[in-house]
């Protein structure tokens, strides 16, 4: 999270929007995904494969990474794999976001995400969890 983002909070000192990158092929989850999300204030990067969640990831630093699990070039272990290996990154909290809910055990295990969510789930339970795991990493 930028600087600027741990600064004081009082009232009347803005705080900058909180930047999450979503990677995923599906176009429509990228479009649906950003257009909700900066709806909802927050700054949106978006990627369509691995390799450029990877390159988004280091040139973008974001405060949260959303991150489908089956990807055209590989899976959320590919990207989380590279995350985690990454000094500048290695921190950042990741959600996977996934149809395939088998993917709940690998996302744990293999991707060590922080949260593991079905694409069915209601977008406002998915703003509750994005808006906890950002606030948990201001504190």
């Amino acid at each position: 999270m930028p600087q600027d983002a741990k600064a004081n909070n009082a009232p009347g000192i803005p705080v900058p929007k909180s930047t999450v990158l979503v990677i995923d092929d599906e176009q429509t989850w990228r479009n649906l995904l950003g257009k909700t999300l900066s709806a909802a204030d927050y700054n949106v990067y978006s990627a369509a494969s691995c390799a450029d969640g990877i390159k988004m990831a280091s040139l973008h630093k974001p405060d949260c990474i959303l991150l489908d699990f089956h990807l055209g070039d590989g899976t959320a272990a590919d990207v989380c794999l590279s995350i985690r290996s990454t000094q500048n990154i290695k921190k950042t909290p990741i959600v996977i976001f996934s149809s395939d809910p088998q993917a709940a055990i690998s996302a744990y295990t293999q991707c060590q995400a922080d949260k593991f969510i079905t694409k069915d789930t209601p977008l406002t339970e998915l703003f509750l969890i994005l808006n906890d795991i950002l606030k948990r990493r201001v504190e």
